[in-house]
């Protein structure tokens, strides 16, 4: 059941997938409907962030013990994603209390360093996937009339493996993969168009006489510059492209260049990993 959904870049139209974030909230909620109904669904949909809806069959659904497992495959769409066909698993429990509760299990990365997403210790799932996460197990909840508490597990077998080719080892998570996602949805990039624009903007500031500029690698750095409101210097973002920005503003002339952005996207650059 594949993700229909495009975006054009130059003459090409390229499929979107979505999130490690999307796959573990679509995954405990499936998990939840089969602990509280003893029946497993066949479908799962999640209305994203980005207000795109995600329609799934799991992988598997059923029980183990009293905890009710269900899991979801990754779709990265046309983007070179690390973890696409990654199969993320939700595993839910009842608990004591109220609450529900959500941590990482084997093959979900644990936290070391601080200024990450997550505090040191804790399980590497950002806070837009656990706010996600926790929506939509409440949903499941609230639909079926219960109030007990609900303990939610993400897994992701072979996490611990796969996480070697992202740059969790770099950011101090350990342990496997992160849960991630601000918008729930993988826009694919083409890396040569990406690279084309990141120039033509840097070289129109230039031609505009500007010395001074801004790079952002992502949607953290966007969203913290637009809350501060109009910048004074030209910004350009630069997705993980910033040693190709930085180096494209030498030739421009910039005499000053702020890179503002997630402190994930930032330790790229202090570890030499530059693109």
């Amino acid at each position: 059941m594949a993700f229909e959904h495009y975006v054009r870049s130059g003459d090409k139209l390229l499929r979107c997938g979505y999130t490690t974030g999307s796959c573990a909230a679509l995954a405990a909620a499936g998990a939840a409907r089969l602990l509280l109904t003893g029946a497993a669904p066949e479908k799962l949909s999640l209305l994203t962030p980005a207000g795109l809806t995600v329609t799934v069959r799991p992988a598997w659904c059923g029980m183990e013990g009293t905890e009710a497992v269900c899991a979801v495959v990754k779709d990265g769409g046309d983007d070179p994603d690390a973890t696409h066909g990654a199969l993320i698993e939700a595993r839910v429990a009842r608990a004591a209390g109220a609450d529900i509760t959500i941590d990482g299990g084997p093959g979900v990365g644990r936290v070391t360093l601080p200024g990450l997403d997550q505090p040191p210790g804790a399980a590497a799932i950002n806070r837009v996937p656990r706010a996600m996460i926790a929506a939509e197990v409440e949903a499941v909840r609230a639909a079926c009339g219960e109030t007990g508490g609900l303990a939610v597990t993400i897994c992701v077998p072979g996490g611990e493996q796969l996480a070697q080719k992202t740059f969790n080892p770099h950011m101090g998570i350990v342990g496997g993969i992160s849960i991630l996602g601000t918008t729930g949805i993988v826009e694919p990039m083409s890396e040569r168009a990406l690279l084309d624009t990141i120039a033509l903007d840097l070289r129109q500031a230039a031609a505009r006489g500007e010395s001074r500029v801004i790079l952002t690698p992502g949607h953290y750095g966007e969203a913290f510059l637009q809350a501060l409101g109009p910048a004074p210097v030209p910004v350009v973002c630069c997705s993980n492209f910033i040693g190709d920005a930085l180096d494209e503003a030498a030739v421009q002339g910039f005499t000053q260049v702020l890179l503002v952005g997630h402190a994930g996207k930032l330790v790229k650059l202090a570890g030499s990993v530059m693109n």
